[in-house]
């Protein structure tokens, strides 16, 4: 019998890139419901983000040891990029400690915009229509999921500040990725990132005493999974997709990860979705297929 062979389309470079960015949106979703058990198990916020720094930076690590070395050694911007890394989901805990949660949410999403002002401005011209309109329905579309137009909203000023720190971080790390990637590969920006991001916060962990809570065995499979599974994998892969699509495609696409947080929430955890929880996650999932209508090199 003649063998079978199936010949499946090659996909378009832009189109594997937005896939890869979703595909890190779900895992990102799914480590979040992991480290919140985490928190209320005693983890502190700044213990889960050395510990899941620490343990990317050595996944990472025995990656790249494989791979042949980069021509050139180190780059000043990667101290900039492990601070971001290091700093945005800091920043982000002390945002939604805060804060309401919507309003902490829809502040670290307006990253997109800040990439797509960074790109006009460093390219001197106007953001493509398709640009402005995906970002929009990006942003719209995670308020509405967030609820910020239906609640009580609570306002702190360290609160802002740190929701504000949280998107230029974000912005941050997403920019420099790009700057980067031609020449350390998605895994290898990622593990120098990381390993900056581990070097400040074991620093910082110094003054806080032997981090118990982490070193219990009950947390260690949770750690485990937002260390690989929550940040090695999906940031991996955003760099990935982002040296297919832009960074500013990138930082859009990565708005699918509330939308397929919430949606978790509601299949794990029975929680209710409304109207305009709905309507805002087809904004988002129709802003991301927006992107693929013209060229990002366009």
């Amino acid at each position: 019998m003649w063998p079978i062979r199936i010949s499946l389309p090659a996909l378009k470079p832009e189109t594997a890139g937005l896939l890869a960015i979703a595909l890190a949106a779900l895992l990102w979703a799914i480590a979040a419901v992991v480290a919140r058990k985490l928190l209320d198990a005693g983890v502190t916020p700044f213990e889960l983000a050395l510990s899941r720094a620490a343990i990317a930076t050595v996944g990472l690590g025995v990656i790249c040891g494989f791979s042949p070395p980069p021509k050139q050694r180190f780059d000043g911007r990667m101290l900039l990029l492990g601070l971001a890394l290091a700093l945005v989901t800091a920043c982000y805990y002390v945002a939604i400690a805060r804060l309401s949660v919507a309003v902490a949410i829809v502040i670290q999403y307006t990253a997109p915009a800040l990439v797509v002002l960074w790109s006009a401005v460093k390219n001197w011209r106007l953001p493509a229509p398709v640009i402005l309109a995906a970002v929009s329905a990006a942003l719209l579309g995670v308020s509405l999921i967030s609820g910020v137009f239906s609640k009580t909203l609570h306002f702190d000023g360290i609160g802002l500040i740190a929701a504000g720190g949280s998107a230029v971080f974000f912005a941050t790390y997403t920019l420099f990725s790009e700057a980067l990637v031609d020449t350390y590969g998605a895994t290898g920006v990622m593990f120098r990132g990381f390993l900056v991001a581990t070097l400040f916060w074991s620093a910082f962990q110094v003054s806080q005493g032997v981090p118990t809570s982490v070193l219990a065995i009950a947390n260690g499979p949770g750690l485990l999974f937002t260390g690989i599974g929550g940040t090695l994998i999906p940031f991996s892969l955003m760099v990935w997709g982002i040296q297919r699509v832009k960074a500013e495609r990138g930082a859009i696409a990565a708005s699918l990860e509330p939308v397929l947080a919430t949606l978790l929430a509601w299949v794990w955890l029975g929680q209710t979705l409304n109207s305009m929880q709905i309507l805002g996650g087809m904004l988002v999932l129709g802003a991301v297929l927006l992107l693929q209508v013209q060229p990002s090199d366009a």
